[in-house]
């Protein structure tokens, strides 16, 4: 029977990037487990958006670590990185949003990150194909960005495989026992020991994962929205800059040789089945397009070339989290943002399990039991997941 030192559950951003950093620190038995294939389900149907503009003090900085670590390791692999720094505007459409907005660029620059406040003339001066005169302002972050999806989930398996962890694909846990020291682990691959488990099975696996050992894990799955168009029109220029409307819940960025248009419905609830490819909602899409043709008019009539569904994971107050339940068993979840934060949540997660201890994080964001306790704080920069 294997044994392993740590043995993470779900192959996707999270978990893997859990095991390049414990292998960094010198961890030497780590198995990820994943019952498709690495970076198969929520990690590659991602829009890939890498936004240091959180909502929370631990979102700011987990989407700073997050982009430095996106390119820290296209370096050290001495291939792309993935990474494209193009820019990021944060609309607010009311008062209540850009009075919130000017709290959050104090509470941004307090964490390092240069953001700004931006009036409409302003706005449009910098970015004329966007309509500013439906909105308020913006925030700004000139070296906020975005991945490929693909890319990184090849560079981060890339790494992991370099660095002598065992991945098993088409690998699915079963069941969880716990030993007296440590725990047995059967999966469709066989049984394995291991001192350590970690769940990190994202939108489709955490909260099951988490019940074998009669653990409560807040997390569910959503459908998001994606299309893009191959042409971008000639009102936009090359690598222009991300815009994220948070009240209508769309965003769009530059892709290939296009433009990608993610949505999220406000009113899409939990989807309860174990699918990653869901149908795709047209009349919502026709009935928020409107109000993105009026926002950015040169994308109006424009053909779609993709159009797709991704099952995002969520928490109940959109942050992550970064626990040890029970001795031995962790759980680590993103809270709807996989792809923007998995890097940095890989780096606290190991920190978590060698150094028995998360700094720089305020303990009230990450800690499992919070769900038990009144809601104190929430990522206020999120797409509008269900709140339950």
């Amino acid at each position: 029977m294997a044994s392993f030192d740590v043995l993470i559950v779900g192959g996707g951003n999270l978990g893997l990037w859990t095991a390049y950093h414990l292998a960094k620190r010198g961890t030497r038995r780590i198995a990820v487990c994943e019952r498709y294939w690495a970076g198969f389900g929520a990690t590659t149907r991602s829009a890939g958006i890498v936004r240091q503009q959180g909502g929370s003090e631990t979102a700011v900085k987990l989407g700073k670590w997050s982009r430095e670590l996106y390119r820290q390791l296209g370096q050290e692999l001495g291939i792309g990185s993935g990474f494209t720094e193009v820019g990021y505007y944060v609309a607010a459409s009311s008062e209540e949003e850009r009075a919130a907005f000017h709290d959050l660029v104090e509470l941004r620059q307090r964490c390092g990150i240069a953001n700004e406040w931006l009036d409409p003339p302003e706005l449009k001066r910098r970015v004329p194909f966007v309509d500013w005169d439906r909105f308020l302002g913006a925030t700004y972050t000139p070296d906020d960005g975005f991945v490929y999806p693909a890319i990184v989930a090849r560079n981060i398996t890339h790494a992991v495989l370099k660095a002598g962890v065992s991945l098993f694909e088409e690998c699915e846990v079963q069941a969880i026992e716990p030993l007296s020291s440590g725990y047995r682990v059967q999966t469709t691959r066989g049984t394995f020991e291991a001192e350590r488990v970690v769940d990190a099975a994202g939108p489709r696996g955490a909260r099951r994962i988490g019940a074998m050992l009669g653990i409560e894990v807040p997390v569910s799955a959503a459908r998001h929205q994606i299309v893009t168009f191959p042409e971008r029109p000639a009102a936009m220029p090359a690598n222009f800059p991300m815009v994220f409307v948070l009240s209508q819940g769309y965003y769009l960025r530059p892709d290939e040789q296009g433009v990608l248009l993610g949505m999220s419905n406000p009113e899409e609830q939990a989807d309860p089945t174990e699918r990653f490819l869901l149908e795709f909602d047209w009349a919502y899409f026709e009935r928020l397009k409107p109000e993105w043709e009026a926002t950015i008019p040169s994308l109006a009539g424009q053909p779609i070339g993709r159009a797709w569904t991704g099952s995002i994971d969520y928490t109940p107050d959109h942050l992550p989290i970064i626990d040890e339940p029970r001795f031995g068993f962790y759980v680590v979840a993103a809270g709807g943002h996989g792809m923007m934060w998995g890097p940095a949540l890989g780096m606290k997660l190991a920190e978590l399990i060698l150094d028995e201890r998360v700094t720089e994080l305020p303990d009230e964001e990450i800690r499992l039991s919070r769900f038990s306790e009144p809601r104190r704080v929430r990522d206020a920069i999120a797409l509008p997941f269900p709140t339950r």
